[in-house]
């Protein structure tokens, strides 16, 4: 009777952790076409002919009426000034140079926003931005630019493919058209989760008849507390990191949340079939291909080794458990030390990086690709999703992202519970025998 009690508490605490991954597709999805002047990225500037990606910061002390010239490539936009100091009296003067239309500001700040200016008939946005001395001749700090704000829908953005730690650049899309894309591909994961092993539906009604284990055959039952075992486990080693005085963190700034967002829920994607698919599959494919003798249909073989390892039959799965387990380590060491080599994040991320990337890994060969691609997305975008919201729409969004985020790291806890105990029970079974 306990036990089936706590497989049906089980059973609602996974239906309610999904029906958040639901709600936070839904609630993406609204930021991004709903809210406007959503975009924020880094300045990419067009003054010399060609897009450059740099920054607007005078030199520190600014020498007397300091100027600097900024194109953009898009029909209207405001300048996001990270960080203002002006000598007392001296103006900041940002100018539509194809309008003449001009915002001014004096005095110290941070975050601002200059007003929306528009581009002329060229279709670019020229601006010129000048600090006007007050006659005085002195100066003080100066000022920095990092990003830009405007509109999804006149921004363009340049996806990628990445073949392990090698991205490939491919020709520039609309910005809601890349959105649009992710938001639509996650929900096809989601959808793809819940028809595994009977569906998703049948292991909730059912749970508490089943064994826990045996309603993991599901993905999207599983997901919830792998995923926020994940979450809690490497939140603890981050900690424990950066008590030893061994850094996680990122290493270098980022563009808006929103924006922010976007990329990072792609390179979820993307990431999978640069590490999973490509250091897991593809090898596992080939090996499959040398394994099968005739009379089996090598192309099911091939593509279950490619995109679902667990999906082969357990003879061949046997035989490639020494390379299977070989290359989940590989990939998720390559994914971790991936996130520090190009100097993105500082060296403890490259520890747990590895460690999220096993459990992805690991999720790759016994659910299939599309179950890795959910664990990832669920770092990089549901989670995320939510502090989002409240830095573009504000309260009572900021109570809503605390919720969350003591819910999925309490489930978290009370997962790496259960996956200890269970392993102990595992390890006593195979003693017995």
């Amino acid at each position: 009777m306990i036990k089936e009690k706590l497989r049906l508490v089980l059973a609602i605490l996974s239906l309610l952790t999904v029906f958040l991954f639901w709600w936070s597709v839904a609630l993406g999805s609204y930021l991004y076409f709903g809210v406007p002047m959503n975009m924020e990225p880094f300045i990419v500037d067009y003054s010399t002919g060609e897009p450059v990606l740099r920054e607007v910061e005078s030199p520190h002390p600014y020498p007397i009426n300091w100027t600097d010239r900024l194109v953009l490539k898009v029909p209207y936009a405001e300048l996001r000034i990270e960080k203002l100091v002006l000598e007392s009296g001296d103006i900041l003067v940002v100018e539509n140079l194809a309008t003449g239309d001009r915002w001014f500001w004096a005095g110290n700040g941070t975050d601002l926003l200059t007003k929306t200016f528009y581009a002329g008939s060229s279709g670019l946005l020229e601006l010129a931005i000048a600090i006007l001395d007050d006659g005085d001749g002195r100066t003080s700090w100066g000022l920095v630019i990092r990003t830009y704000v405007t509109d999804i829908w006149p921004l363009r953005v340049r996806p990628y493919l990445l073949i392990v730690i090698l991205p490939v650049a491919l020709p520039a899309i609309p910005a809601w058209a890349l959105a649009a894309f992710i938001q639509a591909f996650s929900i096809a994961l989601l959808l793809a989760s819940w028809a595994g092993s009977g569906g998703f539906h049948h292991k909730v009604a059912c749970g508490w008849r089943e064994p826990f284990l045996k309603s993991f055959g599901n993905p999207l039952f599983a997901l919830p507390f792998i995923s926020t075992a994940t979450l809690t486990g490497t939140v603890a080693l981050t900690w424990l990191l950066e008590a030893v005085g061994i850094g996680a963190g990122m290493a270098g700034g980022l563009p808006g949340p929103l924006t922010t967002l976007m990329e990072a829920s792609y390179a979820a994607l993307v990431e999978e079939l640069g590490f999973r698919l490509m250091l897991i599959g593809i090898p596992l494919a080939l090996a499959a291909w040398m394994k099968t003798r005739g009379g089996r249909p090598r192309a099911e073989i091939i593509l279950k080794a490619l995109l679902w390892p667990g999906a082969l039959d357990e003879e061949l799965r046997r035989s490639l458990k020494t390379a299977m387990a070989g290359l989940v380590l590989f990939s998720s060491v390559v994914f971790g030390l991936a996130h520090v080599l190009f100097g993105a994040w500082e060296v403890g991320k490259a520890i747990t990086a590895t460690l999220a990337g096993l459990v992805m890994a690991l999720c790759f060969v016994k659910y299939g690709l599309h179950a890795s691609m959910l664990v990832h997305w669920f770092f990089n975008y549901h989670i995320q999703v939510w502090p989002v919201a409240y830095q573009l729409l504000g309260p009572p969004y900021d109570l809503l992202d605390a919720l969350v985020t003591l819910y999925e790291l309490g489930l978290g806890a009370l997962s790496l519970l259960l996956f200890f105990i269970q392993g102990i029970r595992m390890a006593m079974r195979r003693a017995r025998t």
